[in-house]
C-alpha cells in the first residue's frame, strides 16, 4: 500500500473522515463513535462487509475473505477519496454516569 491519504466515509447519511492515524475504515468509524460488526481484523472471517454504493477502496493487503463485487471489507481497507457505504453501523452504547 502506498503512503496512507485522507479519505471520507459516508455511512447511512453520516460523513467520517479516514485521516493517516486510522489503519482501516473500521478504526475510523469506531472513532467516530459507531460500533461496526467485525471479528478478525484481518479480513480473514468477512464478518464487516459492507454494501459499497460509490467509490473505490484500497486494501492494505488481500483479503482472504470472498469479496463480492459491489462489497467491501472495512477492517482492513481505506477510502481512495470519499466512498460511500450503504450501512450504517449502530451507534456505541452510552455508558450512564
Amino acid at each position: 500500500m502506498s503512503k496512507r491519504t485522507e479519505g471520507r466515509v459516508i455511512a447511512g447519511g453520516i460523513e467520517v473522515v479516514v485521516d493517516a492515524h486510522h489503519d482501516s475504515i473500521l478504526s475510523a468509524l469506531e472513532e467516530a463513535g459507531f460500533a461496526p460488526e467485525y471479528h478478525c481484523r484481518e479480513g480473514v472471517c468477512g464478518a464487516c462487509r459492507c454494501t459499497l454504493e460509490s467509490g473505490e477502496v484500497e486494501y492494505q493487503q488481500t483479503p482472504l475473505a470472498n469479496v463480492p463485487p459491489g462489497q467491501v471489507l472495512s477492517c482492513c481497507s481505506r477510502p481512495k477519496g470519499t466512498v460511500t457505504l450503504k450501512e450504517r453501523p449502530p451507534l456505541k452504547p452510552r455508558i450512564a454516569s
